[in-house]
């Protein structure tokens, strides 16, 4: 890709650390900050104001933070208001709406849309065609595999929203609903095309419609594996910080 620096609209009081790059007809909108090193690619919106922008004659855009060494690909929409730590890595025409928090090393991929005050932890990874309800709560190292639903209003339509609760480690497969208010324990794996209507504690392997505990994950093993699969820390480290250390190392450091 070449940046030709073609049609770039940059708002008032951004701030671009060194080395940033922007590609063409792209909108960075007021107050953002974006990082070292990070990259913009074509037909990008940063920064999006929020809906009061239309109505609001004093509205005022609030910050929108990308950190460094970022990448974010092509048609992306990321709201006003968004928050997201170093080494963030986006697919194509994602959406992230305002009050999104997230940690360091996430990756949002293509398509995927996420709803606005909700929170994520570090290395977090959802994946394409998922949607992240508003008000989610993510810790870290969680994995969202595609057309996964997240949800938040358990009696549609009302006012009393209330979205899901993901512990750290936790694995969430492909085509599965979370509803409202859920919480899913840490070190979890919920299997594909699960529906999970209540809560599932730690350790736990569910799966079904409804979702319903069938065994401790720690017991799940395979032949690929060697010996037990999970937890699954212990035998992926791609792109994870205990890469060529393993995960114990890294844990004592």
């Amino acid at each position: 890709m070449k940046f030709n620096n073609r049609n770039i609209q940059i708002g008032r009081n951004v701030q671009l650390g060194t080395n940033v790059r922007i590609g063409d007809n792209c909108i960075i909108y007021d107050n953002v900050q974006i990082g070292d090193n990070s990259i913009i690619t074509n037909d990008c919106v940063i920064g999006e104001p929020t809906g009061r922008y239309y109505h609001d004659e004093n509205y005022i855009n609030p910050a929108t933070i990308i950190g460094a060494n970022s990448m974010i690909r092509s048609h992306a929409i990321i709201y006003a208001g968004s928050v997201f730590g170093e080494g963030l890595m986006t697919g194509h025409r994602i959406t992230v709406r305002e009050g999104a928090n997230f940690g360091i090393n996430c990756l949002i991929s293509t398509l995927a849309d996420i709803q606005g005050n909700s929170n994520f932890g570090d290395y977090c990874r959802l994946y394409s065609n998922v949607h992240i309800c508003e008000f989610s709560q993510l810790g870290n190292h969680v994995f969202v595999y595609p057309y996964t639903i997240f949800t938040n209003d358990p009696l549609p339509p009302s006012n009393h929203y209330k979205g899901p609760t993901i512990g750290d480690y936790t694995i969430v497969a492909v085509h599965s609903v979370v509803l409202p208010g859920v919480k899913i324990g840490e070190n979890c794996l919920i299997g594909a095309n699960s529906v999970v209507s209540r809560d599932i504690p730690d350790f736990s392997f569910a799966v079904g419609s409804p979702a319903k505990v069938q065994r401790d994950i720690r017991t799940i093993s395979s032949k690929e594996a060697a010996g037990n699969h999970y937890p699954w820390m212990h035998r992926f480290e791609r792109g994870m910080p205990w890469e060529n250390i393993g995960f114990d190392n890294w844990v004592k450091k």
